[in-house]
């Protein structure tokens, strides 16, 4: 992910949303992003690393949005809700198609809502999408087409003052 575009975003936060700036954790350490890809078996996109690199997500107490409604997980968020998620699959009650291990959960609703980058595009498409999860809705579509696409329109909307934030 290019840095002007993580600096663009750090600089509009800071100057436009002061209370949500100081809620972002640091960054996440090669250590951390190293366990993690151990912890699932998989290979995290650089946009993902570029991103959590700059920060790990806000705090767990912060219910302030960064994206529509949903909240920018942090690593810790991620692995525990893509733990629960992963241990569903097969699981009698759910179709097998429901939920993806090459899915990780980086921006959440609260009530079982994401936005997931998509490691290995088993179902199509392009390793790296962006697919929008919803528990219990059938619709898995891509958003985007990276992580750095997503970025750039954010980024993009906050610039020209047409972000929504619910």
């Amino acid at each position: 992910m290019a840095p002007e575009l993580l600096g663009r975003l750090d600089r509009w936060l800071a100057a436009n949303r002061p209370d949500y700036y100081a809620r972002l954790l640091p960054d996440a350490t090669e250590t951390a992003l190293a366990a993690f890809e151990a912890r699932f078996s998989l290979e995290l996109p650089q946009d993902f690393r570029d991103l959590h690199e700059w920060r790990n997500g806000q705090e767990a107490t912060c219910s302030a949005s960064v994206y529509e409604n949903r909240m920018f997980s942090s690593l810790e968020e991620i692995a525990a809700t893509k733990e629960l998620l992963d241990d569903m699959i097969g699981a009698d009650f759910e179709d097998p198609r429901w939920w993806r291990r090459g899915w990780i959960p980086f921006l959440a609703s609260g009530g079982g809502e994401h936005l997931c980058v998509d490691v290995t595009a088993e179902d199509g498409g392009q390793p790296g999408q962006l697919v929008k999860f919803w528990h219990d809705w059938d619709d898995r579509s891509v958003k985007y087409t990276s992580l750095e696409r997503w970025l750039e329109a954010i980024v993009r909307s906050m610039e020209n003052g047409t972000l929504e934030l619910s």
